[in-house]
């Protein structure tokens, strides 16, 4: 692919792209040999989020790969090559608003959310798709670090519906609901000295949000990095969320050994007999015409190529830490805040749904004591990221629903690479005892937004009033690798889930795209076991969450 040339800030039409051949860490030339870069940020680690929006793993477009290609192969060199690869991580939340909040506060979604309050999907703020944001914005990891010394930096999408003015514990602010791929808009703060007023700022046809965001993001990073505190980067690209609106200078591009079109399993454009036992929107779709499938080609194609700008981001950022000697004292995971389907049960494009293509996820790790080109296999979700965040700070973030996997993610045999904050944390914690007591399933939950529908020109209905679902998924032990699913209609979020009307059981052994529901083949002691232990999960907040 070309590479983009280097732009002033002001310009911002292209992602500045640093040269360096394999990045080899400047540390060792900034540093004596004796002396741990984070001398230079009170003892503290540095740590970089990158989130992507409705980036696929099932169907190709994160971590591990599939089918040997990947449209991000610089990030592969970076973090999967240089860190660990989470191989069971998921979201609670298959829609965005929803799962961002999560994220923000590790709280799962029936403990940021109130019945009788934000019923409607799209209402305006304080609500965000049946959030309560006044339970997220005041709450999230972004105060904690900044109250332990950290400078805070947001740069691209936070929620849905994103306040003008940063909540407590970010110092800069380049934020918005997501926006447009070109002439974006967003709500701005902390950043005069880049030439951009506080209050809002508008960018031009000619300006691409992904490279905004990295180009603002890099900018800071040099400004900040190695300067006596620490740093915490939240960069968010819009990227690959619809109308999937590739850079200018990628629109053209497909790499030879890319395939020719999105993966189509047994489920892409499955027949009405195939999935009459599925639940109301799934066994209602009708087939994907000749024009549909063009459509969802061409959409696999352009996520692909929106996805490249974010490979320039996330080189160019790691880049900057490195430049600033800071590469053996900082974090960077990367994550997405949901998966994607792109034909699967003949839903051209979108999420929202209870099967494992809109679940499953990628979390790519890397920084000090994580072991280079490792496999992280811990069940995990969305809501774990803000306690493991504040735990690489060497900090705890009280009674929230999720959990740190700073212990499960460490070599042991490595801890003379850690920053000394990030060892005191571990030694509070036993790595043992955290394995031995990890959580055996995880949880979903989810509440219907609004009727949505994607003409083709034939209408595909992607959800309506009977998809509230929760959901619990195991691997194995007693109920085997398994995902069990309770339906409850209603056109608002006052669900209780007390008279679900629907159910789905998929044995994920054999039936990877869950084709067959195996509810009423199911034993009823093992239902009920089910049953309960999902409740459990739906009624938990902190320390009763597994």
């Amino acid at each position: 692919p070309p590479q983009q040339a280097d732009l002033s800030p002001p310009t911002m039409t292209r992602l500045l792209v640093l040269v360096a051949c394999a990045l080899v860490s400047a540390t060792a030339a900034a540093v004596s040999n004796k002396t741990h870069p984070s001398t230079l940020t009170g003892g503290k680690p540095n740590i970089v989020l990158f989130l992507t929006d409705d980036q696929d793993q099932m169907l190709g477009g994160s971590f591990p790969k599939k089918g040997g290609v990947t449209p991000m192969p610089k990030t592969e060199s970076l973090m999967v090559d240089q860190g660990a690869t989470a191989t069971n991580w998921y979201i609670h939340t298959p829609i965005c608003c929803p799962s961002r909040a999560e994220l923000l506060t590790s709280r799962y979604f029936h403990n940021i959310k109130k019945v009788d309050e934000c019923e409607a999907g799209y209402g305006k703020m304080p609500c965000c798709m049946h959030v309560q944001e006044h339970l997220v914005n005041n709450y999230t990891f972004a105060k904690p670090l900044k109250d332990a010394g950290y400078t805070v930096g947001m740069f691209g999408k936070y929620l849905n519906n994103c306040p003008e003015a940063p909540p407590p514990g970010y110092d800069v602010w380049l934020a918005n609901g997501g926006g447009t791929y070109y002439s974006p808009e967003f709500s701005v703060s902390g950043l005069e000295w880049y030439g951009l007023k506080t209050g809002s700022w508008k960018g031009s046809k000619e300006n691409y949000t992904t490279s905004v965001v990295g180009n603002a993001s890099v900018a800071w990073i040099n400004r900040v990095a190695g300067k006596g505190k620490p740093f915490f980067a939240y960069v968010a690209p819009k990227a690959c969320h619809e109308p999937f609106l590739p850079a200018p200078w990628y629109a053209a591009y497909w790499d030879p050994s890319w395939p020719a079109h999105e993966p189509r399993p047994v489920s892409w454009n499955c027949s009405f007999e195939s999935r009459k036992n599925h639940h109301h929107t799934i066994a209602t779709e009708p087939l994907l015409s000749e024009k549909a499938a063009e459509f969802i080609t061409t959409s696999f194609q352009n996520r692909w190529r929106t996805l490249m700008s974010v490979d320039d981001v996330i080189e160019s950022v790691i880049g900057a830490v490195d430049k600033a000697g800071q590469l053996e004292n900082t974090y960077f995971l990367y994550t997405s805040d949901h998966g994607f389907q792109l034909g699967e049960f003949n839903l051209p494009i979108d999420k929202r749904n209870a099967y494992e293509f809109d679940l499953r996820i990628h979390l790519l790790a890397r920084g000090p004591g994580i072991k280079k080109g490792s496999d992280f296999p811990y069940l995990g979700t969305n809501v774990d990221v803000a306690p493991t965040i504040l735990g690489l700070a060497g900090l705890t973030f009280g009674d929230v629903d999720g959990k740190s996997i700073v212990p499960l993610l460490m070599d042991t045999s490595a801890t003379h690479e850690l920053a000394p904050a990030t060892k005191q944390y571990l030694a509070t914690v036993s790595r043992n005892e955290v394995a031995a007591n990890w959580r055996d399933s995880i949880f979903f939950e989810y509440y219907y937004v609004d009727y949505n529908s994607k003409c083709i020109p034939e209408c595909h209905n992607i959800e309506d009033p009977s998809n509230n679902f929760i959901s619990i998924r195991h691997l194995e032990g007693e109920f085997g690798n398994s995902l069990y699913t309770e339906y409850e209609t209603s056109p608002t979020s006052n669900v209780t889930f007390t008279s679900p009307d629907f159910h789905e059981v998929y044995s994920m052994d054999n039936d990877e795209w869950q084709m067959n529901n195996v509810y009423h083949a199911t034993d009823k002691s093992k239902l009920s076991a089910l049953h309960k232990k999902l409740h459990m999960w739906y009624n938990c907040k902190g320390s009763t969450c597994p």
